[in-house]
């Protein structure tokens, strides 16, 4: 978990004995069998609240991010850890960043969730390419390169950074400053979301929705290679 650099306030660091996910899944004996062919070890790293870092909650209606959750997999083989990825993530009612390791190499897998009626609907799940641990593409994952204007806000900057990376390498014209340009309109489009959701006066939310389909249309261009 270096390449976050999280603050040491919300170390946990122990161990989730596989049969708790069993218990807790009711799991059958397919998943059993792909956890236990699979993975080695899962460890609960870190937990960044309010308390251990200052930044605000984000609760509201279906959406909750309260906590962000980080936990390292480690695999004993390769190839089906989209399958483990995706029932730890429908397991878990928090922001949740799982780390899968496999020798020198790891995968960073992270959801976007709703919660409601005691449970979870999962939208989407997003998950690196295998990166050597040593990849400079890590460096962007560092808790200070992050959004940490509230949990939701952290989180999917999470989720921005692995989709850049994945899209770094489908797409070969994009060059390096290009994805740092992407970055940051990611950032700045999440940020105007927020003013646009908290205005209340019709003709700001006009100005901010110009700005943010501007800023929309600037990414777009980019991803296009244009």
């Amino acid at each position: 978990m270096a390449i976050f650099n999280l603050p040491k306030g919300c170390k946990v660091d122990k161990n989730i004995p596989k049969e708790i996910i069993y218990r807790n899944a009711e799991a059958d004996e397919k998943f059993k069998r792909i956890f236990i062919d699979n993975v080695e070890k899962i460890r609960y790293e870190y937990a960044l609240t309010y308390g251990n870092s200052n930044i605000e909650k984000y609760i509201k209606d279906d959406e909750r991010y309260d906590e962000i959750h980080f936990i390292r997999i480690i695999l004993k083989e390769k190839g089906k850890e989209k399958i483990v990825s995706k029932l730890l993530h429908q397991l878990i009612p928090k922001g949740t960043v799982f780390v899968l390791e496999f020798k020198d190499e790891i995968s960073i897998s992270t959801a976007i969730k709703k919660i409601g009626n005691n449970r979870i609907t999962i939208d989407e799940i997003y998950n690196s390419d295998w990166l050597d641990k040593n990849s400079e593409k890590l460096e962007d994952f560092n808790y200070s390169k992050l959004n940490s204007t509230n949990m939701k806000l952290l989180y999917e900057s999470i989720v921005e950074k692995i989709r850049i990376i994945n899209l770094s390498k489908d797409c070969i014209n994009i060059k390096k400053e290009s994805i740092d340009i992407l970055e940051t309109l990611n950032k700045e489009i999440e940020e105007l979301k927020l003013l646009r959701k908290k205005e209340t006066q019709t003709n700001r939310v006009v100005e901010i929705q110009s700005k943010l389909l501007k800023k929309i249309k600037e990414r777009d261009k980019i991803l296009k290679g244009e």
